[in-house]
């Protein structure tokens, strides 16, 4: 063979080779990743349809609930960043449906007057599978909370994670001649990243919600990480890999979740910046943006007054610089200047009040639920808040919501509370929570005399709203 001809060869090995790796590539993670989903109703009936799809940046939940008209059809856009699975409701029935950045005429729906929900485009096989798979395994990860919950020992909660993983990863293994080998790839590693979440996000709520001492197992860490890789840039965008990356974080910088609590502004930064330097170490180039860019997007949504600007350089990618710079600069909910938004609640005794009532007085509203472990951990700084104030123009009061009354009741005896309580249900608590933007308990905004809002999603009272009381009651004796 002469040289013209091996060279020619080379070339088209290496051509071929592209080819190939450019056919089986999966699309990564894409900020502004969108995806086309198209519904068309054949049934002779209008359907309901809600969209439920939690996405990665900021951690928000994309939320749509519309009609189909009869023999109509509706386009709709998913916020697609990785390769995700969002949640379905055709008429209240549930299902998962797979999809993945840009997407666009891959996924499209066909609804029957016999109830057959048809699923067709690309991704046909795919959702296909998946809707055969939860009416027969059921959900991969929900059977596993009641366990997580219950009183067995780790190591048994252990097992009873690795024998339901092991049960779709056969159904998987049954049926992946059926799916595209690049789904079949994806699958498999999301069911491993979920696992060894659920065995170090178990750990935590465990010991940190549960008061539990669990002991672990020889060499726990390294056999839950197993073979996975820490880096997973294919990964990024879809949930549960993210989840398993804060979860295996969180444990390198504290094993036995047994570090205290940060109780100032200034440990707080120190915690912070402390898990950094833990993702700076261990992750790499795009993984290590994303993440770093979802936990500084976090701080923003949820302690926003903790938040450092120079934390943003931590950051490579000018892309993922110009997001966090975004948020914050975005338009907040109830930002500051804004007025309260109306209530109405009652307190314990029948105690009927208005938001305006309290116009006059500096207040403190805290939101909190008796499920929520860190809310019921603040009650005695608020006792505390309660005392310091009761002679001035403060008023400390706390709203529950997300919690059944009577149960509401007893935590008031329980904890002694000495603030202003009030109970919000039905449509007062989904009112609430969309007016004050609550996406996390315990959640604080703090008011001036006037009823102008100070600072929606404040400090805590542990985390010294009182110094921010003390000089606003300065403010206001200069007025008075």
């Amino acid at each position: 063979m002469n040289h013209s001809h091996l060279k020619y060869l080379l070339v088209l090995i290496l051509s071929l080779l592209i080819a190939c790796n450019s056919q089986t590539k999966v699309d990564g993670f894409k900020l502004n990743g969108k995806s086309n989903l198209q519904i068309e109703n054949k049934t002779s009936e209008a359907v309901t349809i809600a969209i439920e799809n939690w996405y990665l940046l900021p951690w928000h939940v994309q939320e749509i609930d519309t009609t189909i008209s009869a023999g109509q059809a509706l386009d709709f856009q998913i916020i697609t960043q990785g390769k995700i699975y969002f949640d379905l409701k055709v008429d209240g029935q549930s299902h998962k449906v797979f999809s993945k950045p840009n997407a666009n005429a891959q996924n499209k729906l066909l609804l029957s007057d016999n109830g057959n929900l048809e699923f067709q485009g690309t991704l046909k096989s795919v959702n296909q599978f998946l809707k055969q798979k939860f009416s027969t395994t059921g959900s991969d990860w929900k059977a596993r909370v009641s366990y997580t919950h219950g009183d067995i020992s780790f190591v048994n909660l252990i097992k009873v994670n690795d024998s339901i993983t092991a049960l779709h990863q056969q159904y998987l293994t049954k049926h992946e001649n059926e799916l595209p080998d690049w789904y079949v790839e994806f699958e498999e590693k999301r069911l491993q990243y979920l696992n060894a979440h659920w065995k170090l996000n178990s750990l935590m709520y465990r010991v940190r919600m549960m008061n539990m001492s669990d002991s672990l197992p020889p060499n726990f860490l390294e056999n839950t990480v197993g073979t996975l890789s820490i880096n997973d840039a294919e990964m990024l965008g879809n949930n549960r890999y993210m989840n398993f990356l804060s979860d295996y974080l969180a444990f390198l910088g504290d094993p036995l979740y047994q570090s205290p609590k940060p109780s100032s502004l200034a440990e707080w930064i120190k915690f912070y910046e402390d898990g950094f330097d833990i993702a700076k170490k261990e992750l790499e180039g795009e993984v290590r943006d994303t993440y770093l860019a979802f936990s500084l997007g976090n701080i923003l949504e949820r302690r926003a007054y903790l938040f450092q600007t120079e934390w943003i350089k931590k950051i490579n990618d000018p892309k993922l610089q110009e997001y966090v710079k975004d948020l914050m600069k975005a338009n907040p909910i109830l930002p500051k200047g804004a007025k309260t938004p109306y209530f109405f609640l009652a307190d314990s005794a029948g105690n009927e009040y208005k938001s305006s009532d309290f116009k006059g007085k500096i207040l403190l509203i805290n939101f909190w639920a008796t499920w929520c472990k860190p809310c019921i951990k603040e009650f005695p700084e608020e006792n505390k808040l309660a005392e310091k104030y009761k002679d001035q123009p403060v008023e400390i009061v706390n709203i529950c919501i997300d919690s059944e009354e009577e149960k509401w009741k007893s935590y008031l005896k329980k904890y002694n509370l000495k603030t202003t309580n009030l109970y919000a249900n039905g449509n007062w608590n989904d009112k609430l929570q969309k007016d004050f933007g609550i996406q996390g308990l315990p959640h604080s905004t703090l008011i001036d005399w006037n009823g102008i809002v100070v600072k929606n999603k404040c400090r805590r009272a542990s985390e010294n709203i009182d110094l921010v009381i003390d000089e606003l009651l300065k403010e206001k004796a200069k007025i008075d």
